[in-house]
Protein backbone atom coordinates (compact mmCIF):
# COMPACT_ATOMS: atom_id res chain seq x y z
CA UNK A 1 0.00 0.00 0.00
CA UNK A 2 2.94 2.26 1.04
CA UNK A 3 4.47 1.59 -2.34
CA UNK A 4 1.27 2.88 -4.18
CA UNK A 5 0.83 5.86 -2.42
CA UNK A 6 4.68 6.74 -3.22
CA UNK A 7 3.74 6.22 -6.97
CA UNK A 8 0.95 8.29 -6.84
CA UNK A 9 2.79 10.97 -5.30
CA UNK A 10 4.82 10.69 -7.92
CA UNK A 11 2.33 11.49 -10.89
CA UNK A 12 1.76 14.75 -12.17
CA UNK A 13 -1.47 16.33 -11.54
CA UNK A 14 -3.10 15.07 -15.02
CA UNK A 15 -2.97 11.65 -13.60
CA UNK A 16 -4.06 12.38 -10.24
CA UNK A 17 -7.28 13.87 -11.34
CA UNK A 18 -7.56 11.30 -13.90
CA UNK A 19 -7.28 8.78 -11.46
CA UNK A 20 -9.57 10.20 -9.20
CA UNK A 21 -12.41 10.57 -11.66
CA UNK A 22 -12.02 7.18 -12.66
CA UNK A 23 -12.26 5.98 -8.58
CA UNK A 24 -15.90 8.76 -8.37
CA UNK A 25 -16.92 6.67 -11.38
CA UNK A 26 -15.99 3.14 -10.36
CA UNK A 27 -17.77 4.06 -7.16
CA UNK A 28 -20.76 5.49 -8.53
CA UNK A 29 -21.81 2.51 -10.92
CA UNK A 30 -21.42 0.28 -8.28
CA UNK A 31 -23.96 2.33 -6.31
CA UNK A 32 -26.07 2.70 -9.29
CA UNK A 33 -25.69 -1.17 -10.56
CA UNK A 34 -26.28 -2.25 -6.70
CA UNK A 35 -29.66 0.08 -6.16
CA UNK A 36 -31.07 -0.93 -9.21
CA UNK A 37 -30.73 -4.42 -8.93
CA UNK A 38 -32.40 -4.00 -5.42
CA UNK A 39 -35.25 -2.20 -6.99
CA UNK A 40 -38.52 -4.92 -6.91
CA UNK A 41 -39.54 -6.65 -9.47
CA UNK A 42 -43.05 -5.37 -10.91
CA UNK A 43 -45.70 -8.06 -11.97
CA UNK A 44 -49.16 -7.82 -13.43
CA UNK A 45 -51.58 -7.43 -10.47
CA UNK A 46 -54.95 -7.24 -12.46
CA UNK A 47 -55.36 -6.15 -16.10
CA UNK A 48 -58.34 -5.00 -18.10
CA UNK A 49 -60.27 -3.84 -15.09
CA UNK A 50 -63.34 -1.57 -15.38
CA UNK A 51 -62.27 2.12 -14.59
CA UNK A 52 -64.70 1.72 -11.11
CA UNK A 53 -62.52 -1.69 -10.33
CA UNK A 54 -59.39 0.25 -10.69
CA UNK A 55 -59.69 3.50 -9.16
CA UNK A 56 -60.97 1.23 -6.01
CA UNK A 57 -57.73 -0.76 -6.20
CA UNK A 58 -55.61 1.75 -6.46
CA UNK A 59 -56.97 3.30 -3.30
CA UNK A 60 -57.05 0.43 -1.23
CA UNK A 61 -53.42 0.11 -2.15
CA UNK A 62 -52.59 3.69 -1.50
CA UNK A 63 -54.20 2.49 2.37
CA UNK A 64 -51.97 -0.84 2.67
CA UNK A 65 -48.78 1.51 1.42
CA UNK A 66 -47.83 -0.59 -0.98
CA UNK A 67 -46.08 0.86 -4.04
CA UNK A 68 -47.99 -0.22 -7.47
CA UNK A 69 -47.62 1.48 -11.04
CA UNK A 70 -50.35 1.85 -13.37
CA UNK A 71 -49.76 1.00 -17.27
CA UNK A 72 -52.49 1.06 -20.04
CA UNK A 73 -53.31 -2.57 -19.64
CA UNK A 74 -53.78 -3.16 -15.68
CA UNK A 75 -51.84 -2.00 -12.56
CA UNK A 76 -48.62 -3.82 -11.64
CA UNK A 77 -47.22 -4.71 -8.23
CA UNK A 78 -43.80 -6.23 -6.53
CA UNK A 79 -44.15 -9.49 -7.81
CA UNK A 80 -43.25 -11.25 -4.20
CA UNK A 81 -46.50 -9.35 -2.85
CA UNK A 82 -48.95 -10.39 -6.14
CA UNK A 83 -50.77 -13.12 -4.69
CA UNK A 84 -50.72 -11.69 -1.52
CA UNK A 85 -52.18 -8.43 -2.50
CA UNK A 86 -54.71 -11.28 -4.61
CA UNK A 87 -55.97 -12.23 -1.41
CA UNK A 88 -56.31 -9.46 0.63
CA UNK A 89 -58.21 -7.99 -2.18
CA UNK A 90 -60.60 -10.37 -3.15
CA UNK A 91 -61.66 -10.97 0.78
CA UNK A 92 -62.97 -7.39 0.11
CA UNK A 93 -64.89 -7.95 -2.34
CA UNK A 94 -62.68 -6.35 -5.28
CA UNK A 95 -62.69 -6.54 -7.65
CA UNK A 96 -66.12 -6.41 -8.42
CA UNK A 97 -65.89 -7.35 -12.12
CA UNK A 98 -67.74 -4.00 -12.83
CA UNK A 99 -71.08 -2.44 -12.29
CA UNK A 100 -72.56 -2.51 -8.65
CA UNK A 101 -73.94 -5.62 -7.11
CA UNK A 102 -76.38 -5.86 -3.71
CA UNK A 103 -73.19 -4.03 -2.18
CA UNK A 104 -75.40 -1.17 -3.51
CA UNK A 105 -77.66 -1.53 -0.83
CA UNK A 106 -74.83 -1.28 2.41
CA UNK A 107 -74.94 2.35 2.45
CA UNK A 108 -78.64 3.69 1.97
CA UNK A 109 -80.18 6.64 3.90
CA UNK A 110 -83.13 7.26 5.59
CA UNK A 111 -84.44 9.77 2.82
CA UNK A 112 -84.18 7.27 0.06
CA UNK A 113 -87.55 7.21 -1.88
CA UNK A 114 -89.40 4.33 -3.25
CA UNK A 115 -88.29 5.32 -6.98
CA UNK A 116 -84.71 5.29 -6.26
CA UNK A 117 -84.96 2.13 -4.24
CA UNK A 118 -86.37 0.46 -7.08
CA UNK A 119 -83.41 1.90 -9.98
CA UNK A 120 -81.30 0.80 -6.94
CA UNK A 121 -82.59 -2.63 -7.27
CA UNK A 122 -82.39 -3.33 -10.95
CA UNK A 123 -78.31 -2.12 -10.99
CA UNK A 124 -77.62 -4.48 -8.71
CA UNK A 125 -79.55 -7.55 -10.39
CA UNK A 126 -77.66 -5.93 -13.62
CA UNK A 127 -74.47 -6.02 -11.62
CA UNK A 128 -74.99 -9.46 -10.54
CA UNK A 129 -75.53 -11.20 -13.63
CA UNK A 130 -72.67 -9.50 -15.00
CA UNK A 131 -69.87 -11.15 -13.11
CA UNK A 132 -71.95 -14.81 -12.90
CA UNK A 133 -71.85 -14.48 -16.98
CA UNK A 134 -68.32 -12.72 -16.61
CA UNK A 135 -66.85 -15.89 -14.63
CA UNK A 136 -66.86 -18.01 -17.83
CA UNK A 137 -63.89 -18.77 -19.34
CA UNK A 138 -64.68 -17.65 -22.94
CA UNK A 139 -65.81 -14.54 -21.85
CA UNK A 140 -63.94 -10.91 -21.43
CA UNK A 141 -66.38 -8.95 -20.31
CA UNK A 142 -70.40 -8.47 -20.30
CA UNK A 143 -73.00 -6.15 -19.93
CA UNK A 144 -76.66 -6.84 -19.12
CA UNK A 145 -79.59 -4.38 -19.61
CA UNK A 146 -83.05 -5.06 -17.90
CA UNK A 147 -86.57 -4.08 -19.23
CA UNK A 148 -89.01 -4.44 -16.08
CA UNK A 149 -92.49 -2.10 -16.60
CA UNK A 150 -93.68 -0.75 -13.69
CA UNK A 151 -97.20 -3.31 -12.64
CA UNK A 152 -100.56 -1.05 -12.21
CA UNK A 153 -103.90 -2.24 -11.13
CA UNK A 154 -105.09 0.45 -13.37
CA UNK A 155 -103.15 -1.05 -16.61
CA UNK A 156 -105.20 -3.19 -19.00
CA UNK A 157 -102.36 -4.67 -20.56
CA UNK A 158 -99.72 -7.02 -18.91
CA UNK A 159 -95.97 -5.94 -20.04
CA UNK A 160 -93.30 -8.85 -19.73
CA UNK A 161 -89.55 -8.20 -18.60
CA UNK A 162 -87.73 -7.93 -21.62
CA UNK A 163 -83.46 -8.59 -21.24
CA UNK A 164 -80.45 -7.87 -23.45
CA UNK A 165 -77.16 -9.56 -22.91
CA UNK A 166 -73.93 -8.28 -24.69
CA UNK A 167 -70.83 -10.37 -24.67
CA UNK A 168 -67.22 -9.61 -25.40
CA UNK A 169 -65.13 -12.91 -26.03
CA UNK A 170 -61.74 -13.45 -25.37
CA UNK A 171 -59.57 -13.88 -28.92
CA UNK A 172 -59.95 -16.80 -30.58
CA UNK A 173 -62.95 -18.51 -28.81
CA UNK A 174 -67.03 -18.93 -29.69
CA UNK A 175 -69.89 -20.24 -27.76
CA UNK A 176 -71.87 -22.98 -28.59
CA UNK A 177 -75.67 -23.30 -28.86
CA UNK A 178 -75.90 -25.15 -25.41
CA UNK A 179 -73.65 -22.53 -23.88
CA UNK A 180 -75.81 -19.57 -25.34
CA UNK A 181 -78.90 -21.20 -24.12
CA UNK A 182 -77.19 -21.75 -20.49
CA UNK A 183 -76.95 -17.89 -20.33
CA UNK A 184 -80.18 -17.35 -21.62
CA UNK A 185 -81.86 -19.42 -19.17
CA UNK A 186 -79.70 -17.54 -16.62
CA UNK A 187 -80.78 -14.27 -17.01
CA UNK A 188 -84.26 -15.82 -17.15
CA UNK A 189 -84.25 -17.56 -14.20
CA UNK A 190 -82.98 -14.39 -12.51
CA UNK A 191 -85.92 -12.14 -13.24
CA UNK A 192 -89.38 -12.55 -12.04
CA UNK A 193 -91.59 -13.09 -15.03
CA UNK A 194 -88.68 -13.53 -17.62
CA UNK A 195 -89.32 -15.83 -20.39
CA UNK A 196 -86.59 -17.30 -22.47
CA UNK A 197 -87.46 -15.87 -25.28
CA UNK A 198 -87.63 -12.58 -23.90
CA UNK A 199 -83.95 -12.57 -23.76
CA UNK A 200 -81.13 -11.29 -26.65
CA UNK A 201 -77.64 -12.00 -26.59
CA UNK A 202 -75.78 -10.03 -28.52
CA UNK A 203 -71.65 -10.08 -29.46
CA UNK A 204 -69.22 -6.89 -29.48
CA UNK A 205 -69.79 -7.22 -33.08
CA UNK A 206 -73.06 -6.74 -33.21
CA UNK A 207 -73.75 -10.64 -34.14
CA UNK A 208 -77.46 -11.85 -32.33
CA UNK A 209 -76.50 -15.36 -30.96
CA UNK A 210 -79.73 -15.98 -29.78
CA UNK A 211 -82.61 -17.23 -32.29
CA UNK A 212 -85.97 -18.94 -32.40
CA UNK A 213 -84.92 -22.03 -33.84
CA UNK A 214 -82.40 -22.18 -30.95
CA UNK A 215 -84.50 -25.34 -29.31
CA UNK A 216 -84.50 -27.14 -32.44
CA UNK A 217 -80.87 -26.60 -33.16
CA UNK A 218 -79.48 -27.54 -29.54
CA UNK A 219 -81.87 -30.68 -29.95
CA UNK A 220 -79.94 -31.59 -33.11
CA UNK A 221 -76.53 -30.75 -30.94
CA UNK A 222 -77.66 -33.05 -28.64
CA UNK A 223 -78.59 -36.01 -31.09
CA UNK A 224 -75.14 -35.47 -32.81
CA UNK A 225 -73.26 -35.92 -29.75
CA UNK A 226 -74.84 -39.09 -28.64
CA UNK A 227 -74.59 -40.59 -31.89
CA UNK A 228 -70.63 -39.78 -31.84
CA UNK A 229 -70.43 -41.17 -27.92
CA UNK A 230 -72.27 -44.22 -29.11
CA UNK A 231 -69.54 -44.35 -32.36
CA UNK A 232 -66.67 -43.54 -29.90
CA UNK A 233 -68.03 -46.57 -27.12
CA UNK A 234 -67.49 -48.72 -30.00
CA UNK A 235 -64.49 -47.85 -31.59
CA UNK A 236 -62.95 -47.82 -27.84
CA UNK A 237 -64.20 -51.70 -27.34
CA UNK A 238 -63.28 -52.70 -30.74
CA UNK A 239 -59.47 -51.32 -29.68
CA UNK A 240 -59.69 -53.09 -26.54
CA UNK A 241 -60.73 -56.17 -28.05
CA UNK A 242 -58.10 -56.72 -30.47
CA UNK A 243 -55.38 -54.62 -29.49
CA UNK A 244 -53.94 -57.70 -26.72
CA UNK A 245 -53.55 -59.61 -29.63
CA UNK A 246 -51.89 -57.54 -32.34
CA UNK A 247 -49.95 -55.31 -30.09
CA UNK A 248 -50.34 -51.61 -28.95
CA UNK A 249 -50.91 -49.09 -31.32
CA UNK A 250 -51.57 -51.69 -34.10
CA UNK A 251 -55.24 -51.50 -34.50
CA UNK A 252 -57.70 -48.31 -35.75
CA UNK A 253 -61.20 -48.51 -35.46
CA UNK A 254 -63.85 -46.35 -36.92
CA UNK A 255 -67.54 -46.39 -36.30
CA UNK A 256 -70.36 -45.49 -38.32
CA UNK A 257 -73.80 -45.65 -36.58
CA UNK A 258 -77.20 -44.57 -37.84
CA UNK A 259 -79.67 -43.52 -35.38
CA UNK A 260 -83.25 -43.41 -35.24
CA UNK A 261 -84.51 -40.85 -33.32
CA UNK A 262 -88.26 -40.76 -34.15
CA UNK A 263 -90.76 -41.09 -31.33
CA UNK A 264 -93.90 -43.21 -32.39
CA UNK A 265 -96.92 -43.80 -29.82
CA UNK A 266 -99.19 -46.88 -30.76
CA UNK A 267 -102.51 -47.43 -29.21
CA UNK A 268 -104.47 -50.80 -30.23
CA UNK A 269 -107.92 -52.20 -29.32
CA UNK A 270 -108.08 -55.91 -30.53
CA UNK A 271 -111.38 -58.14 -29.91
CA UNK A 272 -111.59 -61.35 -29.69
CA UNK A 273 -114.61 -62.92 -31.09
CA UNK A 274 -113.87 -66.24 -29.39
CA UNK A 275 -114.04 -64.72 -25.44
CA UNK A 276 -117.77 -64.49 -25.28
CA UNK A 277 -118.93 -63.71 -21.65
CA UNK A 278 -122.18 -63.14 -21.00
CA UNK A 279 -121.80 -59.02 -19.41
CA UNK A 280 -125.73 -59.06 -18.60
CA UNK A 281 -129.01 -61.86 -18.28
CA UNK A 282 -132.75 -60.74 -18.45
CA UNK A 283 -135.58 -63.17 -17.67
CA UNK A 284 -139.35 -62.21 -17.16
CA UNK A 285 -142.37 -64.69 -17.06
CA UNK A 286 -145.81 -63.40 -16.59
CA UNK A 287 -148.69 -65.66 -16.59
CA UNK A 288 -152.48 -65.20 -15.93
CA UNK A 289 -155.25 -67.69 -15.46
CA UNK A 290 -158.97 -67.36 -14.21
CA UNK A 291 -161.85 -70.29 -13.40
CA UNK A 292 -165.73 -70.54 -12.39
CA UNK A 293 -167.20 -73.55 -10.49
CA UNK A 294 -170.76 -74.50 -11.75
CA UNK A 295 -173.02 -77.15 -10.76
CA UNK A 296 -176.43 -79.14 -12.47
CA UNK A 297 -179.24 -76.98 -11.98
CA UNK A 298 -182.52 -79.37 -11.42
CA UNK A 299 -184.35 -80.83 -8.51
CA UNK A 300 -181.42 -83.39 -8.19
CA UNK A 301 -179.14 -80.57 -7.02
CA UNK A 302 -181.40 -78.79 -4.92
CA UNK A 303 -182.32 -82.08 -2.41
CA UNK A 304 -181.12 -82.38 0.84
CA UNK A 305 -178.79 -84.74 1.83
CA UNK A 306 -177.68 -85.27 -1.83
CA UNK A 307 -174.43 -83.44 -2.92
CA UNK A 308 -174.07 -81.22 -5.62
CA UNK A 309 -173.56 -82.69 -8.89
CA UNK A 310 -170.20 -82.01 -10.45
CA UNK A 311 -169.70 -80.34 -13.74
CA UNK A 312 -166.92 -79.43 -16.33
CA UNK A 313 -165.20 -76.24 -14.43
CA UNK A 314 -164.30 -73.31 -16.82
CA UNK A 315 -160.85 -72.79 -18.02
CA UNK A 316 -159.56 -69.64 -19.13
CA UNK A 317 -155.89 -67.43 -18.19
CA UNK A 318 -152.49 -66.26 -20.22
CA UNK A 319 -148.50 -67.12 -20.41
CA UNK A 320 -145.90 -64.68 -21.49
CA UNK A 321 -141.87 -65.60 -21.31
CA UNK A 322 -139.44 -63.03 -21.92
CA UNK A 323 -135.23 -63.49 -21.69
CA UNK A 324 -132.40 -61.12 -22.53
CA UNK A 325 -128.95 -62.31 -22.66
CA UNK A 326 -126.16 -59.67 -23.35
CA UNK A 327 -123.13 -60.65 -24.32
CA UNK A 328 -119.42 -58.87 -23.95
CA UNK A 329 -116.86 -60.14 -26.70
CA UNK A 330 -113.41 -59.50 -24.87
CA UNK A 331 -111.27 -56.49 -25.77
CA UNK A 332 -107.98 -55.85 -25.26
CA UNK A 333 -106.09 -52.17 -25.45
CA UNK A 334 -102.61 -51.19 -25.40
CA UNK A 335 -100.55 -48.52 -25.51
CA UNK A 336 -97.12 -48.75 -27.55
CA UNK A 337 -94.12 -45.73 -26.81
CA UNK A 338 -91.39 -46.93 -29.03
CA UNK A 339 -87.60 -45.82 -28.01
CA UNK A 340 -86.05 -42.91 -29.56
CA UNK A 341 -82.33 -43.36 -30.68
CA UNK A 342 -82.22 -46.76 -31.91
CA UNK A 343 -79.71 -48.20 -34.04
CA UNK A 344 -81.04 -48.85 -37.78
CA UNK A 345 -77.48 -49.51 -38.80
CA UNK A 346 -73.83 -50.06 -37.49
CA UNK A 347 -70.52 -50.26 -39.84
CA UNK A 348 -66.80 -50.43 -38.52
CA UNK A 349 -64.37 -50.57 -40.47
CA UNK A 350 -60.86 -51.97 -38.76
CA UNK A 351 -57.26 -51.67 -39.56
CA UNK A 352 -54.84 -53.79 -38.18
CA UNK A 353 -51.18 -53.53 -38.51
CA UNK A 354 -49.11 -56.74 -39.53
CA UNK A 355 -45.70 -58.14 -37.83
CA UNK A 356 -42.37 -57.53 -38.52
CA UNK A 357 -39.24 -60.08 -38.82
CA UNK A 358 -35.94 -58.34 -38.33
CA UNK A 359 -32.83 -60.16 -40.39
CA UNK A 360 -30.44 -61.00 -37.83
CA UNK A 361 -27.14 -60.14 -40.76
CA UNK A 362 -28.50 -57.01 -42.18
CA UNK A 363 -30.86 -55.61 -39.24
CA UNK A 364 -33.73 -54.65 -41.60
CA UNK A 365 -37.14 -54.99 -40.09
CA UNK A 366 -39.59 -56.81 -43.11
CA UNK A 367 -43.37 -56.42 -42.83
CA UNK A 368 -45.28 -59.83 -42.84
CA UNK A 369 -48.95 -59.78 -43.34
CA UNK A 370 -51.67 -61.43 -40.91
CA UNK A 371 -53.05 -64.37 -42.51
CA UNK A 372 -56.79 -64.31 -43.65
CA UNK A 373 -57.41 -66.88 -41.28
CA UNK A 374 -56.44 -64.42 -38.23
CA UNK A 375 -58.48 -61.54 -40.02
CA UNK A 376 -61.94 -63.64 -40.02
CA UNK A 377 -60.82 -64.15 -36.76
CA UNK A 378 -60.97 -60.84 -35.77
CA UNK A 379 -63.58 -59.98 -37.43
CA UNK A 380 -66.06 -62.67 -35.45
CA UNK A 381 -65.05 -61.17 -32.43
CA UNK A 382 -65.59 -57.72 -33.00
CA UNK A 383 -69.12 -58.81 -34.03
CA UNK A 384 -69.68 -60.19 -30.72
CA UNK A 385 -68.47 -57.21 -29.01
CA UNK A 386 -70.28 -54.76 -30.60
CA UNK A 387 -73.54 -56.47 -30.88
CA UNK A 388 -73.62 -57.37 -34.51
CA UNK A 389 -77.44 -57.59 -36.42
CA UNK A 390 -77.31 -59.30 -40.09
CA UNK A 391 -81.27 -58.01 -40.17
CA UNK A 392 -80.07 -54.55 -39.77
CA UNK A 393 -77.83 -54.34 -42.19
CA UNK A 394 -74.57 -54.52 -40.31
CA UNK A 395 -71.05 -54.54 -41.30
CA UNK A 396 -67.82 -55.07 -40.30
CA UNK A 397 -64.56 -54.76 -42.44
CA UNK A 398 -60.99 -55.79 -41.17
CA UNK A 399 -58.60 -54.95 -43.36
CA UNK A 400 -54.36 -55.53 -42.78
CA UNK A 401 -52.14 -52.45 -43.79
CA UNK A 402 -48.69 -51.70 -42.79
CA UNK A 403 -48.81 -48.76 -40.28
CA UNK A 404 -46.05 -46.17 -41.16
CA UNK A 405 -43.69 -46.10 -38.17
CA UNK A 406 -44.22 -43.78 -35.47
CA UNK A 407 -41.06 -41.36 -34.86
CA UNK A 408 -39.56 -41.41 -32.17
CA UNK A 409 -41.03 -38.96 -29.37
CA UNK A 410 -38.50 -36.92 -28.13
CA UNK A 411 -39.22 -36.30 -23.97
CA UNK A 412 -39.92 -32.85 -23.12
CA UNK A 413 -39.81 -32.04 -19.89
CA UNK A 414 -42.61 -30.37 -17.98
CA UNK A 415 -43.49 -27.01 -18.38
CA UNK A 416 -42.72 -24.53 -16.00
CA UNK A 417 -43.22 -20.98 -15.46
CA UNK A 418 -39.47 -19.46 -16.01
CA UNK A 419 -40.94 -16.14 -15.41
CA UNK A 420 -39.83 -15.87 -12.28
CA UNK A 421 -36.63 -16.88 -13.17
CA UNK A 422 -35.80 -14.91 -16.64
CA UNK A 423 -36.62 -11.78 -15.28
CA UNK A 424 -33.99 -11.55 -12.57
CA UNK A 425 -31.51 -13.71 -14.96
CA UNK A 426 -31.90 -10.63 -17.67
CA UNK A 427 -31.75 -8.11 -14.84
CA UNK A 428 -28.30 -9.33 -13.54
CA UNK A 429 -26.84 -10.30 -16.97
CA UNK A 430 -27.74 -6.67 -18.02
CA UNK A 431 -25.35 -5.44 -14.90
CA UNK A 432 -22.61 -7.72 -15.96
CA UNK A 433 -22.73 -6.58 -19.48
CA UNK A 434 -22.73 -2.91 -18.61
CA UNK A 435 -19.49 -3.63 -16.21
CA UNK A 436 -17.84 -5.53 -18.39
CA UNK A 437 -18.45 -2.50 -21.35
CA UNK A 438 -17.19 0.18 -18.24
CA UNK A 439 -13.99 -1.78 -17.79
CA UNK A 440 -12.92 -2.76 -21.23
CA UNK A 441 -13.66 0.55 -22.72
CA UNK A 442 -13.27 3.41 -19.83
CA UNK A 443 -11.41 1.22 -17.03
CA UNK A 444 -8.87 -0.60 -18.91
CA UNK A 445 -7.19 2.51 -21.22
CA UNK A 446 -6.76 4.32 -18.13
CA UNK A 447 -5.66 1.86 -15.85
CA UNK A 448 -2.74 1.45 -18.97
CA UNK A 449 -2.78 4.99 -19.20
CA UNK A 450 -2.05 5.00 -15.48
CA UNK A 451 1.04 2.73 -15.61
CA UNK A 452 2.70 4.43 -18.02
CA UNK A 453 6.29 5.98 -16.87
CA UNK A 454 6.64 8.92 -15.73
CA UNK A 455 9.03 11.40 -17.67
CA UNK A 456 12.37 11.91 -16.88
CA UNK A 457 11.77 15.54 -15.61
CA UNK A 458 9.78 13.64 -13.11
CA UNK A 459 11.81 10.98 -12.40
CA UNK A 460 13.78 10.69 -9.08
CA UNK A 461 17.35 8.91 -10.59
CA UNK A 462 17.36 11.50 -13.44
CA UNK A 463 21.21 13.48 -12.88
CA UNK A 464 20.74 16.86 -12.08
CA UNK A 465 21.48 19.95 -14.43
CA UNK A 466 24.54 21.88 -13.96
CA UNK A 467 24.09 24.83 -11.01
CA UNK A 468 24.42 27.11 -14.26
CA UNK A 469 22.94 25.15 -16.99
CA UNK A 470 19.91 24.91 -14.18
CA UNK A 471 18.21 27.97 -14.91
CA UNK A 472 18.48 27.67 -18.79
CA UNK A 473 17.64 23.68 -19.47
CA UNK A 474 14.91 22.97 -17.04
CA UNK A 475 12.08 24.65 -18.97
CA UNK A 476 13.84 23.10 -22.23
CA UNK A 477 13.36 19.73 -21.00
CA UNK A 478 10.34 19.70 -19.54
CA UNK A 479 8.91 21.24 -23.33
CA UNK A 480 11.17 18.10 -24.73
CA UNK A 481 9.23 15.84 -22.42
CA UNK A 482 5.55 17.30 -23.05
CA UNK A 483 6.50 17.01 -27.00
CA UNK A 484 7.63 13.03 -26.30
CA UNK A 485 4.36 12.57 -23.73
CA UNK A 486 1.90 14.07 -27.19
CA UNK A 487 3.84 11.84 -29.47
CA UNK A 488 3.58 8.93 -27.29
CA UNK A 489 -0.31 9.80 -27.46
CA UNK A 490 -1.15 10.63 -30.59
CA UNK A 491 0.87 8.73 -33.04
CA UNK A 492 -0.92 9.29 -36.21
CA UNK A 493 -0.87 13.14 -36.05
CA UNK A 494 3.04 13.34 -35.00
CA UNK A 495 3.63 10.90 -38.00
CA UNK A 496 2.05 13.54 -40.26
CA UNK A 497 3.61 16.77 -38.52
CA UNK A 498 7.29 14.45 -38.97
CA UNK A 499 6.17 13.70 -43.35
CA UNK A 500 5.42 17.33 -43.64
CA UNK A 501 8.61 18.26 -42.12
CA UNK A 502 10.64 16.07 -43.96
CA UNK A 503 9.01 17.06 -47.35
CA UNK A 504 9.42 20.28 -46.92
CA UNK A 505 13.09 20.01 -46.57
Amino acid sequence: MANILETINKWDTKRKVILSALLVLSIASIVLLVAWAQMPDYQVLYSNLQTEDAGLIMQKLKDMKVPYKTTSTGILVPSDRVYELRLELAAIGLPRGGGMGYEIFDKTGLGTTEFVQKVNLKRALQGELSRTIRSLQEVADCRVHLSIPERSIFSSTDEKPKASVLLKLRPGVTLSRSQIQGIVHLVAGSVESLAPENVTVVDSKGNVLTTREDESVMLSNTQRDYQRGIERDIEKRVVSIIEPVVGKNKVKAKANVSIDFTRIEETLETYDPDGQVVRSQQKSVEQKSTGLAAGVPGVQSNLPNRGPASAPASQAGSRKQTETVNYEISRTVSRIVKPTGTIKRLTIAVLVDGTYIEDEKTGERRYVPRTEEDLRSYEEIIKKAVGYSEERGDEVKVINMAFQPPAEAVEMPESMDYTQYVIPAAKYGTILIISVLVFLFLVRPLIAYLKQQPSPAASPVRQAPAPELEGREAPQKIAYDEVIEWARNNPKQAATLIKKWTEGK
